[in-house]
């Protein structure tokens, strides 16, 4: 019974290696198709999300909790994906706001500016309503502004592969719980490969 016991122990810690390397290379499904957009990028330089993997978030300057700690995230993958030789050329960092009325060019400027982003795969855009409502949609983004000026949304941020697939989901960060960094990582190094 005891060697059974061993025998059993020793051979579910051998097929750990296994089935890490197993689940991480797991291909991750595809979520939808995100439609082509006519946001602009708020530094004016030309940009295309086909070709390179994105990560996709949506914010608002003046949001009070969310957006910002999901920035501070933002950066934080960043490092995790350059010290595991990820450079800024194999992906996007894409963050939309959801409040183009109040975020002109000037003010989401100084909002990078406040968070020290100066990243050249970091973009930040920017349109009208109806064309911010319209590419939310391809994600199923949730969003409502109040009458005070404060958007409501659902905490999702999303990878988005090469050819404009979703291919996964993840919770932004709300205080209480942070952004898997982590794994959201691993998805990207994923699809740059």
């Amino acid at each position: 019974m005891l060697k059974a016991l061993i025998f059993a122990v020793l051979v579910s810690v051998g097929l750990l290696p296994f089935i890490f390397f197993y689940s991480s290379t797991l291909e991750l499904p595809k979520l939808g198709t995100v439609e082509k957009t006519s946001l602009s990028e708020v530094s004016g330089k030309d940009f295309s999300t086909q070709g390179k993997p994105s990560l996709v978030t949506f914010f608002y300057t003046r949001c009070p909790d969310v957006c910002p700690f999901t920035m501070q995230d933002l950066k934080e993958l960043q490092k995790v994906l350059k010290e595991q030789g990820v450079t800024e050329d194999q992906y996007l960092i894409v963050a939309v706001t959801l409040d183009p009325e109040n975020d002109t060019k000037e003010r989401i400027m100084q909002y990078k500016k406040a968070f020290d982003i100066s990243d050249e795969n970091w973009l930040f855009l920017r349109g009208s309503e109806k064309d911010t409502k319209k590419f939310a949609r391809s994600f199923r983004m949730i969003y409502e502004k109040s009458e005070e000026g404060y958007v409501t949304h659902s905490t999702t941020m999303y990878m988005v592969d090469s050819k404009s697939q979703i291919r996964a989901r993840y919770d932004m960060s709300t205080g209480q719980k942070r952004l898997d960094i982590k794994q959201v990582a691993e998805h990207l190094i994923q699809l740059t490969k």
